[in-house]
């Protein structure tokens, strides 16, 4: 059987000030977190209503959607704010469509740090646009010009959902976790199960009640140096796992379509 193909949405950023200055654009440790789990990684171009989504509906076995330097645009949950810090429209118009897309068909995905946030703005939620300044909360962001493994080390513990999808899981009731997100999420979306709780108040993690597969959205980052955190190993392990499920489902059903 070939390798699961796994897609990453891609970020659309203008690099230089030419037209062809725009560039299509994901972060390595989103493809190590692919391959090094023995599956193959497909580029989704942020192409929004004009990406060929029946290509790659039926070539991935999953998506991950991944973090970005960019904020979901506010019109995305019908605030008129201009909104803070980078822009991506063309992803959130292809996210948004890919995700529901996913959910439609029974195929796994795992949302981080955007990607969480994106699936609760899918479900009809809102986000707030900086978190440091809700009262009571933590400042989650990153910490500036410090080494890659201060940055991405656990800053703050997460209380895990009494028989949800990560507690069954982890087999954990609190882990610690990374932090390197401004925004986050606000009022969540109806039809998603809080699956992790900051011990600020933040909500951390998300999945979709009744998916057909796995349907997980995290607001930390696992996908970073995941084999050394047994938690993260784990988590990303279980997306591989329903992909692999997926995959070979998949082929029972061209195998009778085909009357072998």
């Amino acid at each position: 059987m070939n390798k699961p193909m796994i897609g990453l949405p891609l970020c659309r950023w203008q690099l230089t000030s030419r037209d062809i200055g725009w560039f299509h654009l994901v972060g390595e440790k989103y493809i190590h977190a692919v391959t090094g789990f023995g599956a193959f990684p497909l580029m989704i171009p942020a192409f929004g209503d004009d990406l060929d989504m029946e290509t790659v509906l039926d070539s991935v076995s999953g998506i991950m959607f991944g973090g970005s330097l960019s904020n979901v645009h506010p019109s995305c949950y019908g605030d008129d704010h201009p909104g803070l810090g980078l822009a991506d429209q063309p992803r959130d118009d292809t996210v948004l469509r890919l995700m529901r897309a996913c959910i439609e068909r029974g195929i796994p995905f795992l949302g981080i740090c955007r990607g969480v946030q994106e699936l609760n703005v899918l479900y009809g939620g809102t986000l707030h646009r900086e978190v440091h300044e809700v009262p009571g909360r933590l400042d989650h962001r990153e910490v500036k010009d410090v080494p890659d493994d201060v940055a991405y080390g656990p800053i703050h513990k997460v209380a895990l959902t009494e028989g949800g999808v990560l507690h069954k899981l982890l087999g954990e009731r609190q882990i610690e976790v990374n932090s390197l997100h401004g925004q986050g999420i606000d009022r969540l979306g109806e039809g998603l199960q809080v699956e992790a709780v900051c011990e600020d108040g933040q909500i951390e993690a998300v999945s979709v009640i009744g998916a057909k597969a796995f349907a997980v959205g995290v607001q930390w980052h696992p996908e970073y140096r995941y084999w050394e955190k047994a938690d993260y190993n784990a988590l990303i392990g279980a997306f591989h796992e329903a992909a692999r499920e997926y995959q070979a489902s998949k082929l029972v059903k061209r195998r009778e379509a085909v009357g072998v």
